[in-house]
């Protein structure tokens, strides 16, 4: 309280403490004068003395000052406030400086605000560090991450020692008819799952042990504020999904993975439990004190045990876990946000080698202001702290700016639907991200600020207050120094230049390559079918009468149904191989599965290439319930699929072992159809297994070809569906364009930052090359007006100061392409079809960088021809 109260009376009543200063000095003077009066001096004698012996007042006043406390705040405040004073007399300089650090403030804060989000904040889970995702393996098909068999988990629910809890998670969607119908994402869990996760019901209680097999569901947190509006009393409500009734138990808290979905529903422990369809997700929570490796050993040995019971099934199975940091971003993810706060970190750094130059530029200009301050007796660490203080302020207002500016893109981001970036509309300017821009505001003053202050001078103040030398040999040191910093942006802008360039030729690609399949004029739509759909071949009737009414319709040109929505949907696989020989290379091939009606080819825009397609004479591959299984089997090859299995032989009519591995079914052959990219444009041509539709597995995606835009005909399919079946939803429309624009929106997205930053640091390194150029040509005008009074050529002062401007601008793209072809190899997981290196990429770049300089050296350059010899001799 002492210390603090001596500030404050320091700083805010200085004239008290003044005058008790002066009341102390005065008081020891008159001691003085009285001791040596004391000692026979007369009084005028004792008093000049006692004066002689006391030194300079003002001096020792000086001199308490500096050390009362406070002293340090109270010069810093006075020598901000003279920065704030220097800058409003420069305020072009001012502004342009804080406009260049609140494009690097603010596209970091940003970005960082993105990554934060996704790849920082922690997950909703108790003890989070625990949990991990189990996954089987089958090494020997070249699996190392499968789903698990509904056995196969239970049998290692029942076995495993090594977690607290195990449970598992299975997809599910129903049709919600409690008022509009909805089709709702409503997994089916073990009665476990929210206990192994962590989490427990904001509203009303968890499954119970004995409910697995109970009509009972728990609500997503989203789901029931925006379907019921938050409403308490949703306990005990009824919900009817697909044909069954279901009673509200629990309400979940928010947050995500695995907790946001819409409705969830238990699943039981059925004793005939299947082995052979890997349909199930798993969740563990290691047990206290267990180690991973230890619980790795028991999964390994668990796994030997049931591939010894169950060698049909079970032959080469493995256990593994993952662990939860995976749930919200994967690798690739996590790839692409940590390389774009690597090129957002570069653009900020280029814009603060620009400040520091326009500083630097502020300095040299400053030098008589700076060698009389010197002169006066202002130390050198003070002078230091006075420029870095300069650099502070405008650092600060760069980042006020910087936060502005993120707050407007974090809005745009929020309203953004980008597949593969979880937790957009969480992003936003949050402590943490409020901490980084304090953080990087700070650094970035010391970066800016850090030349400039090591240039102040501490001798010559003789030269400097010279009219006519303005300290040549500084001048020189500075303007290496300021190339030096040119080379570097430059350096720095060729890296982000090659990367965004890279990205953009992949994405280029992705856009332009063969996809296979036709998106324009087509329609794509979901609908669920209840359980009853199932039964009787009531299904296959509703599938048939609607297509048949859909073409019925003028606008529409073709129509079918897949299984699997193309592009975004799920890949459900199987081993497959030739009947009459094994595969060649070992294994046999891991291809998708797609059932598929008649019309669905044409509606796609895929090609049949050989053979025949379905017609009503073919029949589902599996058997009906309690039915004997089919005689005959037939499928349609994707084209890469067929060479494999078939390699110089024309596969219609040859035979094949769907599921090989666990069951194979014996099929025939009977049309080859055209390579597509149906897994998404950046995994390349599918391995593809057409089946036939019929009253077993029928397919609910369906395609529409139109003849003009696509939703024009919503309505009228509407009322077709309603008209069969008012209580099944219509649900996730969109156009087949749409589709495969959001299937590469992450993508987009990184090339339009890439390319957004890399023009920004392309003009920044050009405000830099131009800033170098116009002060060097400025400082060599009497050379320039010299050596023209002598008879120097337009070309020849032409090739000095371009030479001058150029030279760093070629050793800046020397060193960016060496560094950039050094990290070109972390570049590869972002892109397709593009090499690292792609020498193509690498000249344009330095193509663009080299003209640019050029043209920012074009303006000193004519003005330096243009110098009238007789005025720059005169300035000198």
């Amino acid at each position: 309280m002492q210390w603090l109260s001596s500030i404050w009376r320091n700083l805010f009543r200085k004239h008290a403490v003044d005058s008790t200063l002066d009341e102390e000095i005065r008081s020891y003077l008159q001691l003085l004068v009285d001791e040596k009066m004391a000692a026979g001096a007369d009084s005028e004698t004792a008093r000049r003395e006692a004066a002689i012996e006391l030194g300079a007042l003002e001096t020792i006043k000086e001199q308490v000052r500096d050390i009362r406390r406070g002293a340090l705040l109270e010069g810093l405040w006075t020598e901000l406030r003279q920065s704030i004073r220097a800058l409003r007399h420069n305020p072009g300089m001012a502004a342009m400086c804080a406009l260049m650090l609140a494009l690097g403030i603010g596209a970091s804060t940003t970005i960082f605000s993105v990554f934060e989000a996704a790849l920082l904040r922690p997950l909703p889970f108790r003890d989070a560090g625990r949990l991990v995702e189990l996954v089987e393996t089958r090494l020997d098909r070249g699996m190392s991450e499968v789903a698990f068999s509904e056995a196969d988990f239970w049998d290692l629910h029942d076995r495993t020692k090594s977690f607290e809890r195990v449970a598992a998670y299975h997809n599910n969607e129903a049709n919600l008819t409690d008022g509009q119908p909805e089709k709702v994402s409503a997994p089916q869990v073990t009665v476990e799952f929210f206990r192994t996760l962590g989490v427990a019901p904001v509203l009303g209680r968890d499954f119970s042990a004995d409910e697995g097999r109970a009509n009972v569901a728990i609500l997503g947190n989203k789901f029931w504020k925006t379907r019921y509006g938050g409403n308490a009393n949703i306990l005990g409500k009824v919900l009817r999904l697909s044909d069954r009734s279901y009673t509200v138990v629990g309400v979940l808290p928010a947050g995500e993975p695995w907790i946001d979905d819409q409705v969830y529903l238990p699943y039981p422990h059925r004793p005939n439990a299947d082995r052979s369809s890997w349909e199930f997700n798993a969740v563990g929570r290691l047990a206290t004190g267990v180690t991973p490796e230890a619980a790795k050993t028991e999964l390994q040995r668990l796994a030997e045990l049931l591939a010894a019971a169950n060698p049909k099934e079970d032959k080469g199975l493995g256990f593994d876990f993952l662990p939860s940091r995976r749930w919200i971003a994967p690798d690739s993810t996590r790839t692409a946000l940590r390389f774009l706060l690597v090129a957002v970190g570069i653009l900020a750094l280029i814009a603060c080698v620009n400040v520091a130059n326009l500083l630097l530029a502020r300095g040299l200009a400053r030098q008589r202001e700076i060698a009389v301050r010197i002169a006066l007796g202002a130390a050198r660490a003070r002078l230091v702290r006075f420029v870095m203080l300069e650099s502070l302020v405008l650092c600060t207002l760069g980042a006020v700016l910087g936060l502005a500016l993120a707050a407007a893109c974090v809005h745009v981001l929020r309203t953004a639907e980008i597949p593969g970036i979880p937790r957009l509309d969480e992003v936003g300017l949050y402590p943490w991200v409020l901490y980084f821009t304090a953080g990087i505001t700070l650094i970035t003053s010391l970066l800016c600020g850090l030349a400039p202050a090591l240039q102040t001078p501490a001798q010559g103040i003789a030269t400097a207050l010279r009219e006519s030398d303005r300290q040549a040999g500084a001048s020189r040191r500075q303007g290496r120094l300021r190339s030096m910093l040119v080379t570097a942006e430059v350096a720095l802008a060729f890296l982000l230049l090659v990367s965004a360039g890279l990205v953009l030729r992949s994405f280029q690609g992705l856009l332009n390559g063969h996809r296979g399949f036709e998106t324009t004029h087509r329609l794509m739509f979901s609908l669920s079918y209840p359980d009853s759909y199932g039964e009787n071949g009531r299904g296959k009737q509703f599938v048939d009468s609607f297509l048949e009414k859909l073409s019925a319709n003028p606008e529409i040109t073709s129509s079918g149904a897949v299984n699997v929505r193309p592009v975004e949907g799920p890949n459900f696989g199987m081993g497959i191989d030739a009947a009459s020989h094994s595969f060649a290379s070992g294994s046999p091939p891991w291809a998708g599965w797609r059932i598929i009606t008649p019309g669905y080819l044409r509606a796609v825009g895929l090609p049949l290439l050989g053979g025949r397609n379905f017609n009503e004479t073919d029949k589902p591959v599996w058997a009906e319930r309690g039915q004997a299984p089919p005689s005959h089997r037939t499928v349609m090859l994707s084209s890469a699929l067929a060479k494999l299995l078939f390699p110089n032989e024309d596969p219609v009519g040859k035979h094949t072992l769907l599921w090989k591995g666990q069951g194979g079914l014996d099929a025939e052959v009977v049309g080859v159809v055209g390579d597509s990219l149906e897994r998404g444009l950046d995994h390349g041509a599918a391995l593809t297994v057409y089946l036939p539709y019929g009253r077993v597995g029928v397919p609910s995606e369906f395609v529409i070809e139109t003849r003009g835009d696509p939703m024009a005909v919503v309505p009228s399919v509407r009322a077709v569906i309603k008209r069969l079946d008012p209580n099944l939803p219509l649900a996730d429309i969109r156009t087949f364009d749409d589709v495969v624009s959001l299937s590469v929106s992450s993508q987009r997205m990184n090339s339009v930052v890439l390319v957004t930053f890399s023009g920004f640091a392309l003009l920044l390194a050009s405000l830099g090359i131009y800033g170098v150029l116009s002060y060097s040509v400025s400082r060599r005008t009497s050379e320039i007006g010299l050596r023209m009074a002598l008879g120097a050529s337009e070309s020849s002062i032409l090739r000095i100061t371009v030479g001058q401007g150029l030279l760093p601008v070629l050793v800046g793209i020397t060193i960016g392409g060496a560094i950039a072809a050094w990290l070109s190899r972390y570049l590869k997981s972002l892109l397709f079809g593009v090499q690292p290196f792609d020498l193509s990429t690498y000249a344009a770049v330095s193509a663009l960088l080299f003209v640019t300089a050029a043209l920012a050296c074009f303006v000193p350059c004519r003005r330096a021809m243009r110098t009238d010899p007789a005025i720059a001799l005169r300035l000198e």
